[in-house]
């Protein structure tokens, strides 16, 4: 058993009782070592040993082992039993805490004295040196009472004393020479020396700390900072200056005096490195801005609160990128319920925004650009919030902000763009731009979604998120970026299409109804479509402009036109070729509009389509009409045993199914083309 506290100490007996109880548990315990001992004995006897010798080794252990003499007696006796050295440990830890206390006895009267003595005779060194002895009597008494009373009694009445004596003659000192102001004479290297070694004084008082990790309180930081403190409190003992002002006089003092600071009262033999002034120094200028804060948080003007963390998070942005700091900022001031009341407004203020933009279906050709500028708008006011670091709780508002900000600014704005009317009065060709535009503005705030899952600090909140839920997310942004990436493959494409079938079919009825392709001239040229397909061609060559003005990715752009082209193949196929007789004129005129309908989509070239393949295949069948090498394949006979492979060789049909080439040939045999 290891003691604890003076107050354990105090009860000699008592302790000895407990050290007796903790031997008897340790005897106990020997029933697990049996095997040990068992080895130890057999090498302390040649005839081994049995059951009750192992007993006999256990009573007297438990016995006999009464103090640290008894116990080493006992390993001479039987060995370097765990037990034992146990035993050994707890003893000499109880010897030096022992020692401990008294030595803690004799420091307690000298301590005494010394707080008799006038501060001007209470030397450094003196404070040094004790401050060593101090330090070696920690052991085993740390969580007494008795010895943190003495360790504060030297911190408070000693060693905090002293620095306050110094610190007002520093502070005097300071406020006289004027180092931090724009009429600052520069010193001399004795004033500049003088200065530095009050610092390092001050600086070396504050180390003789005994409780804690870290010295409470650096007393030399304090008194460099002290003009500020003065003039901060001077300037602004009115709170009815605005919150901006007092961040603003904090920036521009740390903007004037940082480099000063740094190079008067650094001291690399004492400690005081160059960046240990720089990163105290701005720590303790943020005090009275703190104490300030502090009053402010939780006053229920609303408007005061919220301008107040927007300046906390500007502040600490510029602190941590421009000035380097790396210490206690301005946010960790800041709770919860006051986080949860900054992010409830700015949600409130964001989702305000969107409904101005959302507010009006007429807005929607215009809405998608404006969203987007909400979006970036509110990226880059929560960018300096995003740049600090912190711990947990930052993490967690930063978690949600991008969930009830930026991921419920996406889904409202696709939700208005689907459900928006598109107004049943509105003429189809109308009703087809609107469904454009739709796709254009959902393509549009997906780009925008991608760029946003691109910046470090969403790329850095997915990793965040992936951990804790052990998921594997490309995005924290991936599900309503993929609500989007939906609507742009797979949704309103195929909407698109719908509505220019319709169109194109509506324009093609007269062309349909013409019927007649036993036509006396040809066409005049490869550009002279029938009359008949000229305005199916406006409408075409309009419908792509748009098309191809639109800010939709290629890729969807040139889908639509794919299976617009499909479509076509399929009109000229099934209402033209099927239903109609035809001379070679007639198939020249039938080319010539095919191509001209086909050219107003606008693909690139060369178009690798099956089905445009299919139509041509089959026009290669119906001219064999007017090809004499042909006769053998259009004879009946042939036609009827459905056995293509020679044909299919000598004319290159690839594409066509059997059945197909048979109603192409039937087609010609027939009379169907003259």
């Amino acid at each position: 058993m290891i003691l604890s506290s003076f107050d354990d100490l105090l009860n000699v007996d008592t302790k000895i009782d407990q050290i007796n109880l903790e031997r008897d548990a340790l005897a106990v315990q020997l029933n697990s070592t049996r095997d040990e001992m068992e080895k130890v004995w057999k090498q302390k006897s040649d005839n081994g040993s049995d059951q009750s010798q192992l007993e006999i080794i256990a009573s007297d252990i438990s016995e006999n082992a009464i103090s640290l003499s008894d116990v080493v007696g006992l390993r001479e006796k039987y060995g370097d039993l765990q037990v034992l050295l146990r035993l050994q440990d707890l003893f000499e830890d109880q010897e030096r805490a022992e020692n401990n206390l008294e030595k803690l006895q004799n420091l307690d009267a000298e301590i005494n004295e010394l707080c008799e003595l006038e501060l001007s005779k209470l030397s450094i060194d003196k404070l040094k040196q004790l401050h060593l002895e101090l330090q070696s009597t920690k052991f085993g008494v740390g969580n007494s009472q008795f010895a943190r009373d003495i360790y504060s009694k030297f911190e408070e009445k000693l060693v905090g004393r002293k620095a306050q004596e110094l610190m007002e003659q520093f502070n005097a000192s300071l406020l006289e020479c004027k180092w931090d102001t724009p009429i600052f004479v520069p010193l001399s290297n004795q004033s500049i020396t003088l200065l530095r070694n009050q610092s390092v004084t001050l600086y070396q008082l504050s180390q003789l700390y005994i409780i804690g990790d870290n010295p409470s309180v650096l007393w030399n930081f304090k008194s460099i900072t002290n003009n500020f403190t003065v003039r901060f409190t001077y300037h602004f003992h009115d709170v009815s200056f605005k919150i901006e002002t007092y961040f603003r006089f904090l920036k521009e003092y740390l903007a004037e005096n940082m480099h000063k600071c740094t190079s008067i009262f650094h001291d690399e033999d004492n400690g005081l490195s160059k960046q240990l002034v720089h990163e105290q120094f701005i720590n303790y200028v943020l005090q009275p801005i703190r104490d300030r804060i502090n009053t402010i948080l939780f006053q229920n003007d609303q408007a005061s609160l919220i301008t107040l963390i927007s300046q906390i998070i500007s502040t600490d942005k510029e602190l941590l990128h421009s000035l380097h700091y790396h210490g206690e900022g301005l946010i960790s001031l800041v709770p919860p319920s006051i986080w949860d009341r900054w992010l409830n407004y700015e949600v409130q203020v964001a989702m305000t925004q969107l409904t101005k933009i959302v507010s009006s279906p007429l807005n929607l050709a215009r809405s998608a650009s404006e969203f987007v500028k909400l979006i970036n708008k509110m990226y880059e006011y929560l960018e300096p919030f995003y740049s600090l670091e912190g711990g947990e709780i930052l993490q967690r508002y930063k978690l949600l902000t991008c969930s009830q900000i930026f991921m419920r600014l996406f889904s409202s704005y696709l939700n208005f763009v689907l459900q928006v009317d598109t107004k049943t009065d509105k003429l189809p060709e109308e009703q087809l731009y609107h469904t454009l535009i739709k796709l254009q503005n959902i393509n549009v705030v997906n780009r925008k979604i991608s760029e946003l899952s691109l910046e470090y600090i969403f790329v850095h909140l997915t990793d965040v998120v992936n951990q804790r839920e052990d998921k594997n997310y490309y995005s924290i942004l991936q599900n309503v970026q993929e609500s989007y990436q939906q609507i742009v493959e797979n949704g309103n494409q195929g909407t698109v299409v719908h509505r220019i079938q319709k169109l194109l079919k509506e324009s093609l009825k007269n062309y349909f109804k013409s019927g007649n392709w036993c036509l006396q001239n040809g066409p005049l040229d490869s550009n002279s479509p029938s009359s008949e397909l000229v305005n199916s061609i406006k409408l075409m060559n309009r419908i792509m402009v748009k098309l191809d003005s639109s800010i939709i990715p290629l890729e969807v752009v040139l889908e639509i036109k794919s299976q617009l082209l499909n479509v076509i193949v399929n009109y000229f196929i099934e209402s033209i070729l099927k239903l109609n007789k035809f001379n070679k004129e007639g198939l020249e005129q039938l080319k010539v509009d095919f191509c001209a309908l086909k050219n107003s989509l606008n693909l690139p070239e060369p178009v690798n389509n099956s089905q445009v393949a299919v139509l041509t295949e089959i026009l290669k069948i119906l001219y064999m009409k007017y090809d004499d090498s042909a006769e053998i394949f259009i004879d009946t006979s042939y036609i009827s045993q459905r056995d293509y492979r020679k044909l299919r060789s000598y004319y290159d049909i690839n594409f066509l199914k059997d059945s197909e080439i048979q109603d192409a040939l039937y087609r010609v045999a027939y009379g169907n083309v003259i």
